[in-house]
């Protein structure tokens, strides 16, 4: 399978949120996160999708902005791909 350019730009775009939310987060980072995951794992279990496509719907639906949002897509990461 060949990622599509989009795909590639939404990628980078996401690690770049988690990037950016452990900096600002700093020693907080894992416990905030944590949290976040445990909300979007139980969402996507019960709406049978994956978390990232919760994670999307989550801002959409309650019009994230800012660092809202930044966290949680950096949670979404941290569920499919989780930092060492």
């Amino acid at each position: 399978m060949h990622a599509t350019e989009k795909q590639v730009t939404m990628t980078a775009q996401l690690y770049d949120m988690r990037d950016r939310a452990r900096r600002l987060l700093g020693d907080k980072y894992k416990q905030h996160m944590a949290e976040l995951g445990k909300i979007l794992k139980m969402t996507a279990e019960r709406d049978k999708k994956d978390a990232l496509s919760v994670a999307i719907e989550v801002c959409k639906k309650r019009e994230l902005i800012g660092m809202d949002m930044m966290l949680v897509m950096a949670a979404a990461v941290e569920l499919t791909e989780p930092t060492p």
